[in-house]
């Protein structure tokens, strides 16, 4: 998922990879909570939440949420049919079950049987083929619509055409006949057995993983608008103000309801008591989540230090995470990510490969990481981090580069890319970024002065441009930014994560409008291994991709590190996963003691 302003970090994690058998073998696990003996009479928990977009997260549409700050609260109200556990392995959640055809191509989930949303409607497998449909369609425009791309004629709905009345209408040069919907034809649900079966077009060895995504919860289909009512399907999200109405909420069918957000200060979650998991014996010990908003993670974190209003905070900036240490309340958690500056192919002077050179050899990441980041990251530059399959130790930049000085093959390249120019001006430049905390303010003014230093003879050529988180995904999901500062979590511990789904050139996360032929044939072709025999070939397909993305420069990482977070003693289970969050099992688990 796209890293928004509440994330610092990472370190090395061993995450096993799971064969698609052991995928298919979880089951919806977690204890049972037989109850702490140590309760609080209340058991409400304050998080401090910083957005990055000004006073208020950027949404909580399934179909649309991409960063940090929102799918960790869309995840607590709405159901998957899967999700990831503690150890990010798929486990089953709304389906009880799922069966596999022999050829890897179609699924079949098992709904558990008498689900209801908060508000006490039931929850059918018609929901979830309707809300995966929903983020599919092109009226709906989604930027996330790719983690469902696997699915038979799903790249093709998506990429069609709708107009401001609603009619779809096929994409420019789509030879197949106009798709207006995949359900009946990929997506077939039966509410009578409660099933719901999805054709791939190929086996996809990380299906099961994307479906943990967002984008095929089920939606109460009351709240939603009509395609008559709203051609875009809801994709304003005003919808979700519709969610808090009623003494349970309504729309979701998640551990938790949304039973107050005012866009200001506070979203609130209280516990849904039609969830399906009270009877599974999952109730949560948390009445309520209340999850108060901060335009910084510094004012978040200084909030945390000075009072007692909230229970948990994530640390900034990095030179304080050694006064934290030792603490009792102090916790670091190794998370799997990747920090990169993004270049637009499609705007000069990013579309000639030395300028893009030498923009990321220009770089030293070791002084960025002892200067800004005090020595907490891991300067690299891997797209595949540390601990995820596929990871490649003691990986070069282009033209073999390290993590440290690379003046003179930047300037190199740079000097080839005026040449190309034949006397013409160079174009104006901007550095995009968000200033969600000061570090990330330090890091890009670092940045900056490194580009003016070392390709500028010291001029202040290249500037910067900060934009509220909110704008800023707007603007880069439109292609329309130069550079940028960008990150990215695991949505799943599957290299088809951090390397087709961002940098394939069909990707609708290719925002920097990238496009290397090779690397997409090689992704492709591991994408479609899922046989657990045959994964060291497809790791090894995924690394060549991985080295021909590096060398063109479809993206420039930087340093993978480490997030530090305090959280009071009173609070038991708050652990975070490797995603930055905790899995669902964690907030069955999580619980107030007395004080």
């Amino acid at each position: 998922m796209r890293l928004g302003s509440r994330k610092l970090s990472i370190s090395l994690l061993v995450v096993l990879f799971g064969s698609l058998a052991m995928l298919l073998s979880a089951c919806g696990g977690g204890s049972s909570n037989s109850g702490p003996t140590n309760l609080a009479k209340d058991q409400t928990l304050n998080i401090a939440w910083p957005t990055g977009s000004g006073t208020d997260i950027t949404g909580l549409d399934p179909g649309t949420s991409s960063d940090t700050s929102s799918i960790p609260i869309v995840e607590q109200i709405f159901d998957g049919l899967v999700t990831l556990d503690q150890n990010l392995k798929v486990e089953n959640w709304a389906a009880s079950s799922i069966d596999v055809s022999t050829d890897g191509k179609t699924y079949t989930f098992h709904l558990r049987p008498g689900m209801q949303y908060s508000d006490g409607t039931p929850v059918k497998a018609s929901d979830y083929a309707a809300a995966m449909d929903r983020s599919e369609n092109p009226c709906l425009a989604s930027g996330v619509n790719y983690y469902l791309w696997s699915i038979h004629d799903a790249s093709t709905f998506a990429q069609e055409t709708c107009d401001s009345k609603g009619n779809i209408t096929a994409a420019s040069g789509q030879t197949t006949p106009v798709i207006t919907t995949l359900v009946g034809d990929s997506i077939v649900a039966d509410d009578s057995a409660g099933t719901l079966k999805v054709t791939l077009d190929q086996p996809a060895g990380y299906f099961l993983a994307a479906m943990t995504y967002s984008t095929s919860y089920a939606i109460e289909k009351s709240v939603l608008p009509t395609a008559a009512q709203d051609p875009t399907l809801g994709a304003d999200g005003k919808w979700n103000d519709k969610m808090t109405q009623g003494a349970t909420g309504q729309g979701g069918s998640g551990m938790f309801y949304l039973a107050q957000w005012d866009h200001k200060s506070i979203v609130q979650l209280k516990a849904n008591p039609n969830w399906w998991g009270v009877k599974a014996g999952k109730k949560p010990f948390l009445t309520t989540i209340n999850y108060k908003l901060y335009a910084s993670a510094d004012t978040a974190y200084a909030d945390y230090q000075s009072s007692s209003s909230v229970d948990t905070a994530t640390i900034t900036p990095a030179s304080l995470v050694a006064a934290a240490q030792g603490q009792p309340d102090f916790h670091k958690t190794s998370l799997l990510e990747f920090e990169n500056i993004q270049f637009n192919w499609k705007i000069a002077p990013f579309d000639n490969k030395d300028a893009r050179l030498a923009f990321c050899l220009a770089v030293n990441r070791d002084v960025l990481n002892t200067s800004i980041s005090k020595g907490l990251n891991t300067p690299m530059w891997n797209i595949v981090p540390p601990g995820m399959p596929g990871y490649q130790a003691n990986f070069k930049g282009p033209d073999g580069a390290g993590t440290g000085d690379n003046t003179a093959a930047a300037q190199q390249h740079w000097a080839a890319y005026k040449a190309s120019l034949n006397g013409a001006a160079v174009p104006q430049l901007v550095y995009n970024f968000n200033p969600s905390s000061q570090s990330a303010i330090n890091r890009a003014q670092a940045i900056v002065g490194m580009w003016n230093q070392t390709l500028f003879g010291g001029q202040p050529v290249v500037t910067t441009n900060s934009n509220d988180w909110k704008s800023a995904l707007k603007l880069e999901h439109a292609g329309k930014l130069q550079m940028f500062r960008f990150g990215w979590l695991a949505d799943y511990p599957d290299p088809q994560d951090f390397l087709t789904l961002l940098f394939s050139s069909d990707s609708s996360y290719n925002w920097q409008n990238s496009s290397v032929p090779q690397a997409d044939s090689l992704m492709k072709q591991a994408d479609g291994i899922y046989q657990p025999s045959q994964q060291a070939q497809r790791i090894q397909l995924y690394n060549q991709a991985e080295r021909l993305l590096v060398d063109n420069v479809a993206t420039c990482p930087l340093y993978t590190g480490n997030t530090y977070y305090r959280t009071r003693t009173y609070v038991h289970g708050y652990d975070l996963t490797a995603q930055g969050q905790p899995s669902l099992d964690d907030w069955a688990q999580t619980y107030i003691m007395t004080h």
